[in-house]
């Protein structure tokens, strides 16, 4: 990831002033979002720093570039989604683009909702998020996933699919990589926002 964000944070595990995951994580990288400004990081850098995978598995977390088939008719989108992936199909996957939400509420979701379907505590390459449309769907608790849920064609995706490692699944909430078209970020998250409220 991003290499000056990644040294302050481990220097902050190793001082002892918090553990990943944890209340005072949080907060400190909720402090460090106010500073980020826009282009603050190079996406590219980011996919090219990053584990490329041809076939993404469910309960990963994924980066790419992206160039929707109906972006004419979209109101917006993000060109560079933050997906945690929940199922695959012919020609295409779904999953929850978190760049969708303001980042307290991100927060929220991730640590209160998507954490807790963890496959495991040790936050290695074989972890994952055990997920599905349903479970979502079924829990009120987790009702912010609606504005995040996304379908991606395959045909669509321009370039690599780079795999966030679970040790990184924190950082890479946190950092300011979304990329919408047609509104600002702010704009699309007061949607998000609204059509969470509808439920």
């Amino acid at each position: 990831m991003t290499d000056n964000v990644i040294d302050q944070f481990e220097e902050g595990v190793q001082s002892g002033d918090f553990s990943p995951r944890s209340k005072a994580s949080q907060k400190w990288f909720l402090e460090k979002v106010k500073s980020f400004g826009d282009g603050a990081f190079d996406r590219n850098r980011l996919l090219r720093s990053g584990k490329v995978v041809e076939n993404p598995s469910p309960g990963m977390m994924y980066m790419f570039w992206y160039d929707p088939k109906l972006k004419k008719e979209l109101p917006y989108y993000d060109k560079f989604p933050l997906v945690v992936l929940v199922d695959t199909g012919a020609g295409g996957m779904s999953g929850l683009n978190l760049h969708y939400l303001p980042i307290e509420l991100r927060q929220k979701f991730f640590y209160g909702g998507l954490l807790n379907r963890s496959s495991d505590r040790k936050f290695n390459e074989n972890t994952y998020m055990k997920i599905t449309y349903d479970y979502l769907k079924s829990m009120r608790s987790l009702k912010a996933f609606r504005p995040c849920f996304k379908k991606y064609l395959t045909n669509h995706i321009r370039g690599r699919i780079v795999q966030v490692p679970a040790q990184e699944w924190e950082l890479a909430i946190h950092l300011p990589t979304a990329s919408f078209q047609k509104k600002s970020e702010a704009a699309v998250h007061r949607e998000s926002e609204k059509m969470i409220g509808r439920f």
